[in-house]
């Protein structure tokens, strides 16, 4: 007997089908294929980076200019001299505020010197980078309904991948200097607020961080202003209330700091960053970050995607946004005598954050999305793997060794503008050469006491770093034409650009 009603058979889901959200190699297309290599080209990248972090904290001697002098303001702060307002020699500026020199002095008891700790510092400040970047992209890029979240992810994990590979981050990461612990507060800031609904607790957290960083560096302030200011259009009474505790915070510390160092904190920091407008030094700057350049103009076309609302994801934007906003801007001290590479640090940090956000939303167009990732792998591909080798030549390890013993065995004071070498052999920093200069160049010091110490010959001796022509910027005219009448001898020391300058008494 026929049956009466006949149902059609219920389909039941093909074993080999994929479900919504699952991410499977066999569903591969190009997007998926084109994200793979450039993580993988990544990693292989910072598996270099690490590498050359690793010499670098290795290196016993000077990988920058301005190391010694911060290391000669760790070894200061805190104490009687730090942040000192008279203009007496030995004459050093505090140039920073003092967190960064605090910490390092902490992490000094574990580490066999401060150099080391400093560069300890800045190496681990610059790994927090990339988890930080990649929690903003995350913040800002929420997941879909039915969209996989293991692309979310890798294009995160390749957006925090992607700072510590451009040249300025890199070249910055491991030295003995204030930005990278800086930047990384900054950015923590940012990702506290992001995470948070806007509310009080966030937002007070956010912005005791951007404070944090603020006194990392006091030109850290961008983050600040951005939690601030996106909290305050959010919700006004939660960020006003937080605010209240963070200048309560902030200005508490300066009061006491410009108390115990007799009115010198804000001298120091304010005054003597001084700089002279030079247009000469922005192109050094950028000339120094042509490598960069293909990416730079990667996060000039991706600063779109981050204008755009996108739902929950609005507020994480608004504050990248500001952010990137207030980071550009700030690009214009580029044209500040003394500026280097470091003034690009945070702008590249954020940049790679809207990187990150912008390929999040091109990922569901895969061709679109393939030609973006693919331009980026190209410009990844002409930055070397390697910039540091894990053992400095012989040669100059020897040189700079006999300099310090050189320097330790001197009876009188030593000036040196290589003054990692005066640290590492027990001697102070009598002056620091290139705020000298500037400073004296703007009427803001007097070199007169200088010039004469160094007429009557009171320096054991000098040592300068010089071009092939022994010509120098680090210099002011007044100290270079005292230093060559003092001491007329010289000898250039082997591979290094170093020279070293005798008076005529000394025998050779």
């Amino acid at each position: 007997m026929p049956l009466a009603h006949s149902h059609p058979p219920i389909a039941s889901p093909s074993a080999g089908a994929a479900r919504p959200g699952e991410w499977r190699l066999r569903d591969w297309g190009l997007a998926d294929w084109v994200l793979a290599a450039l993580l993988a080209l990544l990693t292989l990248h910072a598996a270099g980076v690490c590498r050359d972090f690793i010499a670098a904290i290795r290196y016993p001697f000077a990988l920058d200019y301005g190391e010694g002098i911060v290391w000669q303001q760790a070894a200061l702060i805190p104490g009687p001299r730090a942040y000192g307002g008279s203009g007496a020699l030995p004459f050093v500026v505090f140039h920073y505020p003092p967190l960064y020199h605090l910490v390092v002095r902490a992490v000094a008891r574990l580490t066999p010197d401060m150099l080391t700790a400093g560069r300890l510092v800045s190496v681990l400040s610059t790994a927090l980078l990339v988890p930080l970047i990649a929690g903003l992209v995350l913040a800002a890029s929420p997941a879909r309904e039915g969209q996989p979240r293991i692309p979310r992810l890798a294009i995160a994990s390749a957006a925090g991948l992607l700072a510590p590979c451009l040249h300025a981050v890199r070249a910055w990461g491991p030295l003995m200097r204030v930005d990278m612990l800086a930047v990384a507060l900054g950015l923590s800031a940012l990702l506290v607020a992001a995470r948070s609904d806007g509310g009080f607790r966030g937002a007070a957290w956010a912005l005791l961080l951007a404070v944090a960083a603020v006194y990392a560096k006091q030109t850290e302030l961008a983050p600040g202003v951005a939690v601030f200011l996106v909290s305050l259009s959010r919700r006004p009474r939660a960020a006003l209330g937080a605010a209240a505790i963070a200048l309560l915070a902030g200005l508490g510390l300066l009061g006491v700091l410009q108390v115990v160092t007799n009115g010198g904190f804000l001298h120091n920091i304010i005054g003597g960053n001084l700089n002279r407008f030079s247009p000469g030094s922005a192109r050094a700057v950028f000339s120094k970050e042509v490598s960069s350049l293909p990416v730079a103009l990667l996060i000039g076309l991706s600063a779109g995607a981050i204008f755009r609302p996108a739902g929950p994801a609005a507020w994480p934007r608004q504050l990248l946004a500001l952010h990137f906003l207030l980071s550009t801007v700030m690009l214009a001290t580029v044209f500040k005598s003394g500026s280097d590479i470091n003034y690009l640090i945070d702008w590249l940090c954020i940049g790679s954050v809207l990187v990150g956000v912008a390929a999040c939303e091109l990922f569901k167009t895969p061709r679109p999305f393939a030609v973006a990732t693919g331009c980026l792998i190209l410009a990844i591909l002409t930055l070397p793997l390697r910039r540091t080798p894990d053992t400095a030549p012989q040669a100059v390890l020897t040189e700079q060794a006999d300099l310090v013993r050189l320097i330790a065995a001197a009876r009188a004071p030593v000036a040196s503008e290589d003054m990692t070498l005066l640290m590492r052999a027990g001697k102070p920093v009598i002056f620091e050469p290139a705020i000298v200069t500037e400073l004296s160049a703007v009427n803001r010091w007097d070199q007169a006491p200088l010039l004469a110490m160094i007429r009557a010959g009171r320096f054991a001796f000098m040592i300068t770093i010089d071009d092939e022509r022994g010509g120098s910027t680090l210099r002011s005219p007044g100290v270079d034409a005292a230093m060559r009448a003092s001491y007329p001898r010289t000898e250039r020391i082997g591979a290094l650009y170093l020279w070293l300058h005798r008076p005529p008494r000394q025998a050779a």
